[in-house]
């Protein structure tokens, strides 16, 4: 037998390449929702704002409740203990912040907890537009249960995700605003 054939051979008797990869991405995909707000403040105080973690839980929608457990509270490296409901089931996690540019960007990972297994993350932006700020909130996360979770993603827990993020930005409309 030839080496160029056994190579074939290999890969017919591989199940890894029987499975389509575009049925494997689909099991593993990531999801994003997303909701982008004009708040009628300065740029600088829009962000102020989102930096603050420790009481994001009066705008945050899916947080209860928050606190620092680094000693830092800004910067790449912050992290905090959060507390909180999604889609009706209580949760605790801790997250890190793994992107931050002053006055354009702040970006959280779940590091524990249930959102660490959705390989949660949460990207807030603001954007100077006219007289205000855009602000804009996207999380991404790989839905849970393997194929059952790909199948509820978009019957349920997308809907429910994508209620949670608009709502949280209204929230913090609402609050700058006043």
């Amino acid at each position: 037998m030839k080496q160029g054939s056994d190579s074939n051979v290999a890969s017919t008797l591989n199940p890894e390449s029987m499975i389509s990869s575009s049925w494997l991405e689909a099991i593993f995909m990531t999801t994003k929702v997303g909701s982008s707000v004009f708040i009628d403040a300065p740029l600088e105080k829009v962000f102020s704002r989102i930096a603050q973690h420790d009481i994001c839980n009066d705008w945050l929608e899916f947080v209860s409740s928050a606190r620092y457990t680094s000693r830092e509270k800004t910067g790449v490296g912050v992290s905090a203990h959060h507390w909180g409901q999604v889609m009706g089931r209580k949760m605790e996690w801790d997250g890190r912040v793994i992107g931050w540019a002053e006055n354009d960007s702040i970006v959280w990972q779940a590091i524990s907890g249930t959102p660490e297994a959705m390989r949660m993350k949460a990207v807030n932006r603001v954007e100077k537009e006219e007289n205000g700020t855009r602000y804009s909130l996207e999380v991404e996360y790989v839905p849970p249960y393997s194929i059952l979770g790909r199948i509820m993603d978009p019957i349920m827990i997308k809907r429910k995700i994508q209620k949670m993020v608009q709502h949280s930005t209204q929230n913090l409309k609402r609050i700058l605003e006043q």
